[in-house]
């Protein structure tokens, strides 16, 4: 099987068509080279944007499985039907804060829709600790899909377009 899924699978995913990523949080669209730490800027967990938050609640941006909960509520990772993987990290070194100001919404095996509220976050406690609120979001194995394009600029809300990943759609 693996095999033939390598022989036939990757001209199958390169037939995927585009797969939109909603915005899961209310704020202004940076690109993900400014967002201060450099694991994200430098790529390295892959192609995405990140979000200086207005307010301090994170919707899920697609439909799928949440794979990663993170007890202290700063990440969370969801694999959508067609295995995309979309990681959000919410601020700069906000793990080091231990759950303080996060509140989980839901766990690891879970089904979300779009827009269902996954974490509610005290963004004043968060800048009071001393860390950044921006929030990243990245699609960890994009490289699957195709590039990402159809970035969104400026101010978003809750389900708006945020950028594309695959072919078709910008």
């Amino acid at each position: 099987m693996g095999f033939l899924e390598n022989l036939f699978g990757k001209k199958e995913k390169e037939k995927t068509a585009a797969k939109v990523i909603y915005s899961p949080l209310k704020g202004n669209v940076v690109p993900l080279s400014e967002v201060g730490d450099p694991v994200f800027s430098e790529g390295m967990m892959g192609p995405g944007v990140g979000i200086v938050p207005e307010e301090g609640k994170l919707y899920s941006p697609v439909d799928g499985e949440i794979t990663v909960a993170f007890h202290t509520g700063h990440a969370v990772g969801l694999k959508t039907s067609d295995n995309m993987e979309v990681l959000i990290h919410i601020g700069i070194d906000t793990v080091k804060m231990n759950g303080d100001g996060f509140k989980v919404h839901m766990k690891e095996g879970d089904k979300v829709k779009a827009g269902d509220l996954l974490i509610s976050f005290d963004m004043e406690k968060i800048i009071a600790s001393g860390y950044k609120t921006t929030t990243m979001v990245v699609v960890s194995n994009a490289e699957e899909f195709g590039t990402m394009s159809g970035e969104a600029s400026g101010n978003v809300k809750v389900g708006d377009k945020l950028f594309v990943i695959g072919q078709g759609e910008n």
